[in-house]
């Protein structure tokens, strides 16, 4: 047990702000270094599951050894939990960075490509060409225009969340003025993230949200040019007035 102590007390000392999700995940990589011999002695000798009682032991006062880590600082930002030491002044970056951290574990881009080709594929268009950064993915998708004999592009940027998409706005803006452009980001716990960017931004494109469970995508901000995109989303007009309905709170109450 020493060095699952040592590990996930150097895990949180180097984080200091570190989500729920991304929490549960660190203590069961952790636990993969017991064999099953070890983990049921451990169990029956603690009384319970041990991935849990290590969770409770970091973030309450419910402690099985004063080795581990002490995060029970309990924060709700953006529809997410995240814990941090009680002694650790907390500042709104760290939040914002371990929000980031754990949209990339939750939402990895992988899922979501998968999720945007088959939509667009759906849509009649062929991915042509594909650029991967390690925040975010780009794509061309391209369909032929049989009245216009032309192709139609769509230059599309993949985010593990929305709060991602301002620290790119340059590359978004480089892409071809005469393409359209765009954003395909997850879906979230709550609007929260939303309407902060709602509030803060304001990007040339539209922005599309794909649900993975669901593999379905629905719009958020815009219009598409091609008939077939609107028409192969999953509740186009119930996300549009959604999205209508937060934009007049916002005005109305400005939160």
């Amino acid at each position: 047990m020493l060095k699952i102590f040592e590990d996930l007390l150097d895990y949180c000392h180097k984080h200091k702000v570190i989500s729920e999700g991304e929490l549960v995940l660190k203590i069961r990589e952790c636990l993969n270094s017991l064999n099953d011999a070890e983990r049921e002695e451990l169990e029956r000798k603690l009384g319970g599951d041990l991935e849990d009682l290590i969770f409770k032991s970091i973030t309450s006062e419910a402690k099985i050894s004063v080795f581990f880590p002490d995060m029970r600082t309990k924060i709700n930002y953006q529809g997410e939990i995240f814990y941090c030491l009680p002694t650790h002044r907390y500042m709104n970056e760290e939040l914002e960075e371990a929000f980031l951290r754990w949209a990339q574990i939750r939402s990895p881009l992988s899922a979501l490509k998968s999720v945007v080709k088959d939509f667009m594929v759906r849509c009649r268009y062929q991915i042509e060409n594909e650029m991967r950064e390690d925040e975010y993915l780009e794509m061309i998708a391209l369909k032929k225009d049989m009245y216009k004999n032309k192709h139609r592009s769509i230059h599309i940027f993949i985010f593990p969340s929305i709060k991602s998409v301002p620290y790119f706005v340059e590359e978004i803006e480089r892409s071809k003025a005469e393409e359209e452009k765009v954003l395909v980001v997850p879906t979230e716990k709550t609007p929260a993230p939303f309407i902060s960017f709602l509030r803060e931004h304001d990007v040339d494109a539209m922005i599309w949200v794909a649900d993975v469970e669901k593999e379905t995508i629905d719009p958020f901000i815009g219009y598409p040019e091609d008939e077939a995109i609107e028409n192969n989303f999953a509740n186009s007009e119930q996300a549009r007035r959604a999205v209508s309905v937060w934009m007049r709170k916002m005005q109305l109450f400005d939160f």
